[in-house]
């Protein structure tokens, strides 16, 4: 049966939207706490091998932080896109331009 309505959940997308950016900038700042990390390890071995891993994934930590600020992106098309449509619709159903 197919569906006579659709629901966007704009307190949800901005929830998640949020929470997306909070994901990117904790990949973007996750080099400058893998420093502290390693600062605070107190044991030279440790400290080069957390700096060893935090700058081996130095590359993939800015690829990702890149995917999520594109998903932010489309996921705020979307929400603007159906914020128009709805007010595009509404003004149809009561006879006036919006």
């Amino acid at each position: 049966m197919a569906r006579s309505s659709l629901n966007i959940d704009g307190a949800g997308l901005d929830a998640l939207l949020g929470d997306l950016d909070r994901v990117r900038t904790d990949f973007e700042t996750a080099d400058s706490s893998a420093q502290l990390t390693a600062e605070a390890c107190g044991h030279a071995r440790l400290a080069a091998k957390v700096t060893s891993f935090a700058t081996n994934w130095n590359d993939r930590r800015a690829q990702l932080a890149g995917q999520i600020t594109e998903l932010g992106e489309a996921l705020s098309t979307i929400d603007r896109t159906f914020a128009e449509v709805d007010g595009e619709l509404e003004g149809t159903l009561v006879g006036g331009d919006r």
